[in-house]
């Protein structure tokens, strides 16, 4: 029976702080029930943020698909144990073909440094060599060239890896001319005279390709702008009447591809004994099966810096500069100096895809291939947007540059097995803008400045995920305007795969980096035949 108290004799319990209340029935749970109620709850509640998980957030779409039960969203994560689902794991078969689908731009390009006050002058660079890049128009540093300068200017030994169009070449090319400047200017101050000698580079860049060696030298000389450093580019293709009628005189950086600079030195055209800075850019290639044998011999030649016991050995300053690091890199460069003498500069989406370039996979038959190129190409070159197409193999590269001109299409054609007559000006003609598409081989996807570009297309897919990689940077690239798309064409089983490999990685939560990233083609082949080799014995 409950109990009802007077207002009257409230006030005046309340008068008197009296502390009076009011019971009411009170239902109580056992202990027992209570827990499996919480239990209960608890549950449910996981159920629900796993299933948020699983669906993803439907308004931020990460890979859209032609059947769009497969579509992937931002957010959107798997099952320890689940299988993920892949557009292309059908694409084996011919009867996918006319499927597709696309990985999305997820953000801005993130080797550009935000909300950071950071600029080339609090990097220890001198003024002169500072409105030099201002008139570039580098106005702050990216990522990698935050990381990577004052390390160099250390005189570390220092292996720089960052994705394609990060500015890699600044991030060690500004400090080596700092560091060349200071010395100079110390001997002056020290009233001491110079003594180098004519030929004898102080500081040695290699690149694998003309092209290449051609574009660093010329961002070395607008480096240098009116500083007291010289410069010389030599690369393949005129060597006998260079060697013939050699040109004896002073240089501070030489820029050489690897095997000019072997001819050269093994001539005594040019002399290593002053050398202070070694460069291997685009060190992937370099270390190659098809280059390492001979790499090493040379590296063998130069007191190169190393460590010992945690001391430095004074030497060479090497420095290694790459979009990707090949797996066989320690086993390479144990041969002439230790792997641990390198400090590592790397950043976080190193062998992984880019964010903020999109991606576009079709699956068609090899018939349907020249059809919807010309169909992609017409579109881009009417809106004068430049275009470039990767083909696998020289004969191809020819055939599509045949194709596209024969079919309305102006297209200039590069590729590794050109004569150097036909070869000289080719890269030159497509990136000043008097021709809109350019047809090559992988000779293009390393380090080429291609800011203008507005579409890649793979029209084979690369045979490696690395080859992939550096054809994607040439699109959205540091000073890009537009950031373009990647499109590939796949048409084979064996291309179906690595394009499965490309989207599970997209698929990931964490965008995951890609797996056997590495361009030793050589050993690639020969990991293939010993499997096809394993697969014969285990079956007899």
């Amino acid at each position: 029976m409950e109990r009802f108290i007077s207002t009257k004799a409230l006030s005046l319990f309340q008068s008197n702080r009296f502390v009076s209340t009011v019971s009411k029935p009170v239902i109580t749970i056992p202990l027992k029930w209570q827990n499996k109620l919480t239990r209960d709850l608890n549950q449910k509640q996981e159920q629900d943020r796993l299933k948020a998980s699983l669906q993803g957030n439907t308004k931020v779409c990460i890979v859209s698909c032609k059947n769009t039960k497969l579509n992937h969203y931002s957010g959107q994560s798997y099952g320890k144990f689940d299988k993920v689902p892949l557009a292309s794991r059908s694409w084996g078969h011919r009867e996918a073909n006319g499927d597709y689908f696309a990985i999305n731009s997820q953000g801005p390009n993130p080797s550009i440094l935000r909300n950071e006050d950071c600029e080339f002058s609090l990097l220890d660079l001198s003024e002169p060599l500072t409105k030099n890049l201002t008139a570039m128009g580098c106005i702050k540093p990216t990522l990698i060239q935050k990381l990577a300068t004052k390390a160099v200017l250390r005189g570390e030994n220092s292996l720089i890896a960052a994705e394609t169009g990060s500015g890699k070449t600044i991030s060690y090319l500004a400090p080596i001319i700092q560091k060349i400047i200071d010395y100079k200017s110390s001997n002056s101050v020290a009233n001491e005279p110079l003594d180098q000698s004519l030929n004898a580079p102080l500081a040695l860049v290699i690149t694998p390709g003309r092209e290449l060696c051609e574009q660093i030298s010329n961002v070395g000389q607008s480096l240098m702008a009116n500083l007291p450093i010289k410069s010389q580019c030599i690369t393949g293709g005129r060597l006998k009447r260079d060697m013939l009628n050699a040109d004896y005189q002073e240089v501070d950086i030489l820029f050489a591809t690897f095997g000019a600079i072997s001819k050269m030195t093994t001539n005594r055209i040019f002399r290593l004994d002053q050398l202070k800075h070694l460069v291997l850019d685009e060190a992937d290639t370099l270390l190659d099966d098809s280059f390492n044998e001979k790499l090493t011999y040379f590296l063998r030649k130069l007191p190169l810096q190393s460590t010992r016991h945690n001391e430095i050995i004074q030497g060479v300053q090497t420095i290694m500069v790459s979009a990707t690091i090949p797996r066989s890199a320690e086993e390479i460069l144990s041969q002439v100096i230790p792997y641990g003498s390198f400090t590592k500069l790397t950043t976080q989406n190193l062998h992984r895809l880019q964010p903020h370039v999109p991606q576009k996979f079709i699956r068609l038959s090899h018939l349907d291939k020249p059809t919807r190129l010309l169909e992609l190409v017409k579109k881009d070159v009417s809106r004068k947007l430049p275009v470039i197409v990767f083909s696998n193999r020289s004969d191809r590269c020819d055939w599509v540059s045949m194709f596209l001109n024969e079919n309305g299409v102006s297209c200039v054609n590069l590729n590794g097995n050109m004569p150097e007559h036909l070869r000289n000006g080719r890269f030159e003609e497509f990136r000043s803008g008097r021709q809109l598409v350019l047809s090559c081989t992988d000779v293009v996807s390393r380090g080429l400045d291609t800011t203008s570009v507005h579409q890649v297309i793979n029209y084979d897919v690369p045979t490696n995920i690395s080859d992939y990689i550096h054809r994607c940077g040439r699109i959205g690239r540091v000073g890009h305007q537009v950031t373009g798309i990647i499109t590939t064409f796949v048409c084979h089983p064996t291309e179906a795969d690595l394009v499965q490999k490309i989207e599970y990685a997209a698929r990931r939560t964490h965008n995951d980096e890609l797996p056997n990233v590495n361009a030793n083609i050589k050993r690639l082949i020969t990991n293939q035949m010993l499997k096809k080799h394993e697969q014969r014995v285990l079956l007899n």
